[in-house]
Parts: structure tokens; C-alpha cells; sequence
């Protein structure tokens, strides 16, 4: 008899634990020595050690407001903490790493003005979008759904990188005195903490568009033209610190606010899309008897999933709502697994996820058995209807109803 998983770690079924494990190993053992080399740099790099004492704090805290906005972006469809921490320590060491080497070698050869408007914006935008390329590569394409997931492994992406070289940047002005030191906080943490997460989103755009459609042109044209718009975006602001502060605030609220409200927009619709994707496959998945009518209730908005989740931490603890997290997230990924499929965009082992995730919904109900029984539905349950389209269940699932 196979052992349920235990609570918080959830539907994370065994193809995802040992694919996890195949994807980070490699790139923990990049990330350790990108550690060692981007603190020897950072250290070497400033003439005042005791602007770190600022400088860490202040871009901490800048960038966790940032962080906090992805994972508010991410609710619906959570992607796994290991790996969002592997994105956030790729772009904070193995991609500063590569861009410093890179843009230290190019400098001598087209000088520091070249490498500042168009070498480092090359340089830096490829080697925090290569972290999205690692994720499309094996199974790990299945945990990309869509732009969500790419503006989120982005985002992290791109933050790690940020704080790294934020800190830098700040702590080496303070060398040259206070006044300068908070001029460069201002500039860098209150004006444009979201700078380079918005140029490394255009990437992360193109790439959640590439594997929401079925393969053809846009699988390798909307990558190719999501980062060309990073590196456009970031020549563009880079150039603007050529010329002085007007042509920095020039650029700031001429390109760069335009860029992040349509950004933020777009965000926006994709999350809304998200929500009825999980509520146009609900009926069908209790129509196969895979969830009941109330479970479909709640699952169909953010805030009746908070609500549930409230009632069963009062009756059952952490780990009741571990699990009920657990089932959410399961239920999630099956819905948006079968619109892949419907769309023709599903991996080609879909099946056999399908049925894994089928499995984990089983498993955490039954560690959150008792709670969910005693509570009451306080949303309307979803009736049953008989799935449209192309997207069938097999016939062994039929034989359950």
C-alpha cells in the first residue's frame, strides 16, 4: 500500500519530486559556485565595506515588496517554493556572475559606453532568461501553463539579479558620501525596484505565449520577440544614465511607467483567464465525479478558497489546511491541464499526468477528509455538465462514475 503524501507536500506527485530533484541538483551545484564568485566580486567591488551595512537592508526590503506582488500574481496555480527559490538564487548569482565575466571581456574590446547601451542589456537579458530556458527543457515544461508562470519564474528571476546588483550600485556610492548614497537609493529602490523584473517579463511573456499555443512559428518566434523587447527596453533605460538626470526621468515616465502598466495589465488578463479556465472545467470535473458540487463551489474564486481555507484551520490546524492547499492546487492543475489538451497545447504523456493529478486530488481529500465533511458549503455548489470539445475522459475513468 503506497504511503499518502505527507501535508505540505502536497500533490506533488513522484514524477514532479524526482524531476525537481533531476532539474535543481545541476543547478544548485552552478548556483554554490556563483555564491562564492558573486560575493568575492561584490566585496572586491566596493571601496566602502560599510555601505553594505545599508545597502543590503534597504535592497532586501525593496525587493520583497516585489516579490510579493509575483506571488500575489501566482495564487490560482502556486508553482513550487523550490523552485521559485532556484529562480531567485539563478538570477542573484549565476547570472550576475556570467553578465559581469561577459561585460568585463566585451569592455575592453568595444569600451564601457558600448557595453553600458547595448552590451550589458544583451549580455544580462540572456543570462536571466536562460534560467527559463532550463525550465522548458524535460518534464519541467509541464509546470509551464501560460504567462502567469513565465512573468512569475521571470519576475524571480530578475529580482535575484536586481538585489545583487542594487546592492553593489548603493554601497559603492556610499563611498563617495551620504548625499550620493541616498540619491542612488531613491533612484534605483523607490523610482525603479521593478526595473529589471519588467525588462526580463517581456522574455517571460514570450515564452508563457510560446507554450500556450500549439507548436509552430510563435513556439520560437514569441521567445525571440519577447526578448528583444527586454534588451530594447533595458539599452533604453541604460542609455538614459548617459545623459543626466532629466534624460533618466524623461525615459522613466515617457517608456518605462507605460511599459509597466502594460505589463501590469496584461498580468491582469492573464489572471483573469486563469479564474475562468478553472471555472469553465469545473462542471465537467464533477460531472466525472473527480470533485463534488460544493469542492467545485469553492474552488471557483480566490476569495471562497481563503474563506475554506479559514473554516478548515479552525476545525483541523496547519494540517488540515496543508492539505486542503494540497487538493486547491491539484484541482487547479487538472483544470488547466485538460484546457491544454482541449487545445491541442497538452504535453504527450497528458494522460498520465491526468491521472496522477487524479490521484493526488484522492490522497489529500483523504487527509482532509474530516474537516471538509463537516463544512458547511457557504457558496453555491457548481451543478454537473458533461465536458464540450474534443477532450474526453478514458474510458477506465468513465467506468468510476
Amino acid at each position: 500500500m503506497t504511503r499518502p503524501p505527507a501535508p505540505g507536500y502536497g500533490y506533488h506527485q513522484p514524477w514532479l519530486i524526482r524531476q525537481t530533484r533531476a532539474t535543481g541538483a545541476p543547478i544548485a551545484v552552478l548556483i554554490i559556485l556563483g555564491v562564492l564568485a558573486a560575493a568575492f566580486a561584490l566585496i572586491a567591488g566596493v571601496n566602502d565595506p560599510a555601505g553594505l551595512v545599508v545597502a543590503v537592508p534597504c535592497s532586501a526590503l525593496a525587493m520583497l515588496v516585489v516579490l510579493a506582488c509575483y506571488l500575489w500574481l501566482d495564487r490560482w496555480e502556486p508553482e513550487p517554493k523550490r523552485l521559485l527559490l532556484l529562480a531567485f538564487l539563478w538570477g542573484a548569482t549565476v547570472a550576475v556572475v556570467v553578465s559581469l565575466a561577459l561585460e568585463l571581456a566585451t569592455s575592453e574590446v568595444l569600451g564601457k559606453g558600448a557595453v553600458l547601451s547595448i552590451g550589458a542589456p544583451i549580455i544580462e537579458e540572456a543570462a536571466k532568461g536562460a534560467f527559463l530556458l532550463v525550465m522548458l527543457t524535460g518534464v519541467r515544461r509541464r509546470e509551464f501553463d501560460g504567462v502567469i508562470d513565465g512573468l512569475v519564474y521571470a519576475g524571480f528571476t530578475a529580482v535575484g539579479f536586481a538585489f545583487i546588483e542594487d546592492v553593489g550600485y548603493i554601497a559603492q556610492s556610499f563611498g563617495q558620501g551620504t548625499d550620493a548614497g541616498v540619491t542612488t537609493i531613491v533612484l534605483r529602490l523607490v523610482l525603479a525596484p521593478f526595473a529589471h523584473p519588467l525588462f526580463t517579463s517581456m522574455t517571460g511573456i514570450g515564452v508563457g505565449l510560446a507554450v500556450s499555443r500549439p507548436r509552430g512559428t510563435i513556439t520560437w518566434l514569441a521567445p525571440l520577440a519577447g526578448f528583444i523587447a527586454a534588451v530594447v527596453l533595458h539599452a533604453i533605460w541604460n542609455a538614459s544614465t548617459n545623459y543626466g538626470l532629466v534624460a533618466y526621468l524623461l525615459v522613466y515616465f515617457i517608456v518605462m511607467v507605460p511599459a509597466f502598466l502594460g505589463v501590469a495589465l496584461w498580468a491582469r488578463f492573464a489572471r483573469a483567464r486563469e479564474r475562468d479556465v478553472v471555472r469553465r472545467q469545473l462542471p465537467a470535473m464533477v460531472y466525472y465525479r473527480w470533485i463534488t458540487p460544493s469542492e467545485a463551489g469553492w474552488l471557483g474564486s480566490i476569495a471562497a478558497r481563503r474563506k475554506w481555507e479559514k473554516a478548515v484551520r479552525a476545525r483541523s490546524g496547519k494540517a488540515g489546511v496543508a492539505a486542503l492547499r494540497a487538493f486547491q492546487t491539484a484541482a487547479t492543475e487538472l483544470a488547466f491541464l485538460r484546457d491544454r489538451v482541449e487545445r491541442g497545447t497538452g504535453p504527450a504523456d497528458a494522460w498520465y499526468l491526468h491521472a496522477e493529478l487524479l490521484d493526488a486530488l484522492g490522497r489529500n481529500r483523504a487527509l482532509a477528509q474530516e474537516p471538509l465533511r463537516q463544512l458547511r458549503p457557504a457558496v453555491a455548489p457548481v451543478r454537473p455538465r458533461p465536458p464540450s470539445g474534443t477532450v474526453q475522459a478514458p474510458p477506465a475513468e468513465q467506468a468510476g462514475r
